[in-house]
């Protein structure tokens, strides 16, 4: 034996190198083969890849896994170093290599009293102060002490954002709707940079006792920008005061840059501020949040911390093998890297979580979405798979057709609430329970015949219905007990804490978002042409963007 050729192939043999054999050999197994049907060693595989968190539930049963896979993907999470990179993003190392700063999300979640790691405690200290301003706000606007120019106790909030300054708080508006505060603040929505959603805002609602709440991490964001001014002039307008004096009533300004607030109008007492160490998409539990807590309650909002920071916790002080972020994040990279599945679905079974899928989507795709690594060579691998999804029972009529008997593979995400409290006579309560569990047996067979296919078909049934239901389709199964604000502080943390893991396995900065800036200079220059201006910049000549200009000044 030649053994400076077995000493040179030893030293090759990397965990890349050993997960890439793993795959091969467990292609030849399905996923009916792994979950084996009613024996001992499946039931013993199902138990073994179930994990319960608080009320969180997940299983990675149905995921082409084994206790071998799981066990080459922790050598690969060490061999990246992420126990070290870990410890590094919550002590305030500058993991946002491209811009120099650290992210400090969980700060913004760290609660008072408790010590935070060595490195965080600036951050944490900051980011209580400000929630302490924020809960002044808010009770003030809950004990009907917040009056707007005129005088009237202010009755709505239009929350101004665009991506994580909107997706974040309006998902858990949405999600958390049926635990109201007292006072029943209605809170609306605006991000669309069009005005499709301000209009209909401007005939229905009141504004005498509309506040504005303009989130906006940098103050610059055109969206954002255009979408106030138009509010704006609407209140000016119809209360016949002057914008200057609307702006000192009647807006809430939250952002990064408070100099910025200042030249706009905004008064100090009506600014929140948070630090840029805290990225848009992760922005959710600071300031940003104001609305959330405006609608919900500080009770409420305070919960949804308090479930991040446990998962926080979790993720820090757990052992790799047993630490949810971890494993989802392990198992994600397998699917998409491993076993090339390119699409990832989120399935909510739960109306109120509709807002899911687009909120991890930008949490995502916006983090790892990228190509390049952090030391500047190219990725020679799929990285972050394209996320979509829609609520479980209506994607059952639509698309999930495609999925089970279509061509494409894809990985899923079904997400299940166990239970549902209801205030309403028992007959309602006794309907609704029957559409909960409706609902669950959906979701429970809708994941089995993914995994299944076929083989999910009773043999009573067989030769009676169609087959062709192609299985093997990996999913997970994320189980809530209920749908309240410590479940969904803890699940959403999961994902954020996922996306950094799946960082390091593959050497990216997930807290940059160079991808989006080219559009928007190019829109700024195309904007100017079709307001008749000189364009700051040269706009790139084509013919196929010259003839939509010159078709849309035609039809305008």
């Amino acid at each position: 034996m030649n053994t400076s050729l077995t000493a040179v192939s030893h030293r090759l043999y990397t965990p890349i190198t050993a997960l890439n054999d793993h795959a091969e050999r467990l292609q030849a197994q399905s996923l009916s083969d792994l979950i084996g049907g009613n024996t001992s060693l499946a039931r013993h595989r199902a138990s073994a890849l179930a994990f319960t968190f608080g009320s969180l539930h997940l299983d990675l049963s149905k995921q082409r896994i084994n206790q071998e896979t799981l066990s080459l993907l922790v050598d690969w999470a060490r061999s990246c170093g992420i126990e070290d990179k870990r410890r590094g993003l919550f002590a305030g190392a500058k993991v946002n290599t491209s811009e120099r700063r650290v992210a400090l999300h969980m700060a913004a979640r760290w609660p008072a009293g408790t010590t935070p790691p060595e490195g965080m405690a600036p951050a944490v200290a900051f980011c209580q102060q400000q929630h302490l301003r924020m809960t002044d706000m808010v009770e003030r606007l809950h004990q009907g002490e917040w009056f707007g120019a005129t005088g009237q106790a202010i009755t709505d909030v239009v929350h101004i954002g665009v991506g994580g300054s909107d997706l974040g708080p309006k998902m858990i508006s949405e999600a958390l709707a049926d635990r109201p505060s007292q006072a029943r603040v209605s809170v609306h929505y605006v991000s669309s940079m069009d005005g499709a959603q301000l209009l209909p805002l401007m005939e229905q609602l009141d504004p005498a006792t509309t506040l504005l709440v303009l989130a906006s991490k940098s103050f610059t964001t055109a969206d954002t920008q255009f979408n106030v001014r138009t509010a704006l002039a609407w209140l000016s307008d119809a209360l016949e005061i002057d914008v200057p004096t609307v702006c000192r009533y009647q807006l809430v300004g939250v952002s990064s840059k408070p100099e910025k607030m200042i030249e706009f109008g905004i008064p100090d007492a009506h600014q929140l501020v948070f630090k840029d160490w805290i990225g848009g998409r992760f922005s959710l539990w600071s300031p940003i949040g104001v609305s959330v807590a405006m609608q919900l309650g500080m009770a409420s909002f305070n919960a949804l911390l308090e479930g991040a920071h446990a998962m926080d916790r979790h993720f820090l002080e757990t052992p790799l093998t047993e630490n949810l972020p971890v494993l989802v994040a392990l198992v994600g990279a397998w699917n998409c890297q491993f076993l090339n599945i390119s699409t990832h679905a989120v399935l909510p079974y739960d109306g109120r979580l509709k807002s899911l899928p687009a909120y991890l989507q930008q949490l995502e795709m916006e983090s790892n979405g990228k190509s390049v690594r952090t030391d500047g060579r190219s990725v020679n691998h799929a990285t972050c798979p394209i996320i979509w999804g829609d609520v479980g029972p209506n994607a059952q009529h639509a698309f999930y057709q495609l999925l089970h008997q279509g061509g494409h593979t894809v990985s899923a995400d079904f997400v299940a609430v166990a239970s549902r409290e209801v205030d309403a006579p028992q007959s309602v309560c006794d309907s609704l329970a029957a559409q909960e569990q409706l609902t669950l047996a959906n979701c429970l067979a809708q994941a089995q015949l993914f995994a299944l296919g076929d083989d999910a078909i009773p043999a009573g049934l067989r030769g009676h219905m169609a087959q062709g239901y192609r299985g093997n389709q990996p999913n997970s199964l994320l189980l809530l007990k209920q749908l309240d604000a410590w479940g969904m502080g803890a699940l959403l943390a999961l994902y954020e804490h996922k996306v950094f893991v799946q960082s390091v396995l593959w050497k990216l900065n997930p807290f940059d978002q160079p991808g989006v800036e080219l559009g928007k200079k190019l829109a700024t220059s195309l904007y100017q042409t079709l307001a008749g201006e000189s364009a700051e910049q040269d706009v790139v000549k084509d013919p196929s963007t010259e003839q939509l200009l010159r078709k849309v000044n035609e039809w305008r």
